[in-house]
């Protein structure tokens, strides 16, 4: 089973209409559903996924965005990780080596030693930042 790691972007994508890359991540989520990939994420990209989304579209909209990942929990298709203070440690450790010369969030270093700790090359994003990283950056 394949398996790919879904980064806020992706998800601010294929919920807002509005957003450039709507079409191409609706369709992309379709096919990696229609092909039964499993979705990994964390509790930081929903949290910053929500935050997006309020700036963007309706309340309910969100709250709709909530039910169809808790669908997905419950159906086993989606996986959300919590951030432990380990995984924080870790990233920390991402965020002051390899920010000397490159701007990537806090977030995004927890998910890149999400990533690496379970052995995710896929990333379904739209951030420039995983390409950095060595993933493979999907669509």
């Amino acid at each position: 089973m394949q398996i790919i790691f879904v980064d806020t972007s992706a998800w601010c994508a294929v919920r807002d209409e509005k957003d450039k890359n709507h079409d191409i991540a609706f369709l992309f989520a379709e096919e990696i559903i229609e092909e039964r990939y499993r979705l990994v994420t964390t509790n930081y990209i929903i949290d910053e996924a929500y935050t997006r989304l309020l700036d963007r579209i309706r309340h309910d909209l969100i709250i709709q965005f909530k039910n169809n990942t808790d669908q997905m929990l419950n159906s086993k298709i989606l996986t959300v990780i919590q951030i432990s203070e380990s995984i924080q440690e870790s990233a920390w450790e991402v965020f002051e080596k390899y920010n000397v010369d490159k701007e990537w969030s806090f977030t995004d270093c927890t998910s890149k030693v999400v990533m690496e700790q379970n052995q995710i090359d896929e990333v379904f994003t739209f951030d420039d930042d995983f390409k950095q990283m060595r993933f493979i950056k999907k669509p």
